[in-house]
């Protein structure tokens, strides 16, 4: 079994969690929408105002074309909803990444940003990888990284946010993809709002990955 060498996963996300974690289980999962082979799923989370997010689909390419996607910084704005602007700050080694990106939302909400540290594992026994995504603060980044932070004017910097993708390989032609996200978006927007527009982010992340993950770009991707 081959392990990473020197790829890593880049992801950004746009409403992400502060309390949730992978094995995390606050409350019941409520189907929301089931559609074009995906189903996304929102549960309460204790503690905060703001729903997590779960999204599910299958795509038809096999592991390790879907991991080249995730490589592919510059592609991040044709599949993940609203991500615009998203800069690789820095690699802290083959298996974890600061990345940046800009969530584009409709006037008159100010933009969101996202500064996420990016770690990957794999499961040997079954190839499962797991990319973990957590938010982190500029001042946590050395004086070179920050550098690389945008300037930020017209956003506001989200504080908290947390959760993963996964991905199960089926066969040599399917991946299971989920995507489980909750996030406090910061500043002065109204929990019903976000909340409302929640389902949006994984539905049209994971129907837009199923074709982005088919150019033939990511054909010959092989970090495992």
């Amino acid at each position: 079994m081959r392990t990473l060498s020197k790829y890593l996963v880049t992801l950004i996300v746009v409403f992400g969690s502060s309390s949730l974690t992978a094995n995390e289980a606050d409350s019941e999962w409520k189907l929301e929408r089931d559609k074009h082979n995906v189903k996304v799923f929102t549960r309460d989370v204790e503690g905060s105002a703001f729903k997590a997010f779960r999204g599910e689909t299958i795509i038809d390419t096999e592991l390790n074309r879907a991991l080249a996607l995730m490589d592919d910084t510059a592609a991040c704005p044709a599949w993940m909803h609203t991500c615009k602007s998203p800069v690789l700050i820095g690699k802290l080694n083959p298996l974890e990444r600061y990345s940046y990106m800009v969530n584009d939302l409709p006037w008159p909400v100010t933009d969101r940003a996202l500064l996420l540290h990016a770690t990957i594992s794999q499961r040997m026994s079954d190839r499962v990888v797991t990319v973990s995504l957590e938010s982190i603060a500029p001042d946590s980044l050395s004086e070179g990284q920050r550098e690389r932070v945008p300037a930020g004017k017209g956003v506001v910097l989200i504080e908290k946010a947390q959760g993963f993708f996964r991905f199960t390989p089926i066969d040599e032609q399917h991946t299971h993809v989920e995507y489980q996200m909750h996030t406090e978006p910061s500043g002065a927007l109204p929990a019903a709002l976000v909340n409302s527009m929640l389902v949006d982010t994984p539905f049209y992340t994971l129907k837009s990955m199923q074709s982005v993950v088919l150019e033939e770009k990511y054909q010959d991707f092989r970090p495992f």
